[in-house]
């Protein structure tokens, strides 16, 4: 869904953009296509989330609730990556692991 942007603890998150520029995160209006403001969350699933929202087209006036989801890992997080390795290394015959803890050793 590229209309849904991030949320963060039932708040509407803002940034820094340009001069005159609005940094209120918001989705888009399916009926009319202007920006609509998040009101609230409920958080169905830790990876997914319904947010419900008012259109700020005062012409349309639609409510309606968007579904945010979570996708992929673009890079992983560092609690991630030392666990792959930990769990690597044990996936390795014991020649292998030690060998592997030789030339971590080495270059450090």
């Amino acid at each position: 869904m590229d209309n849904i942007y991030p949320l963060d603890n039932n708040k509407v998150l803002k940034f820094p953009l340009g001069p005159g520029e609005d940094s209120t995160m918001r989705v888009k209006c399916e009926t009319c296509g202007h920006k609509a403001n998040i009101n609230s969350r409920n958080e169905i699933d830790p990876k997914v989330v319904d947010l419900y929202c008012t259109c700020t087209n005062p012409d349309c006036g639609h409510y309606f609730v968007a579904k945010l989801t979570y996708s992929h890992s673009i890079a992983p997080s560092r609690f991630q990556v030392k666990q792959t390795a930990v769990d690597y290394l044990r996936s390795l015959p014991p020649a292998e692991q030690q060998a592997l803890l030789q030339q971590a050793r080495q270059a450090s």
